[in-house]
């Protein structure tokens, strides 16, 4: 089971991560309500992103989810979930 630490949370922007996922070949393709969706052609994978009302923030658990999928379906490497699971946000190469 994955836990995420909170205090280390606050590196994962609601930006950044939008930024991050483009950069791993995701793409936006629906809004809905607050959240956005987003999809990974080569994969076939869907993601979820509540958009903050603080602009800032992340939800855990939308991390958290983003992360299994990324793992599971092979999107990043272990190196990068691992940063994404300490609360950075990987650079992307």
């Amino acid at each position: 089971e994955l836990q995420m630490p909170r205090e280390n949370q606050s590196e994962v922007t609601f930006d950044g991560l939008v930024q991050f996922l483009g950069q791993v070949g995701f793409r936006q393709s629906t809004k809905i309500n607050d959240s956005l969706a987003f999809y990974h052609q080569d994969s076939g994978t869907v993601v979820v992103l509540s958009v903050p009302q603080d602009g800032l923030v992340v939800r855990s658990a939308d991390l958290l989810s983003i992360l299994v999928r990324l793992e599971t379906k092979g999107i990043v490497d272990t190196a990068t979930v691992q940063q994404l699971k300490s609360g950075k946000l990987p650079k992307a190469s």
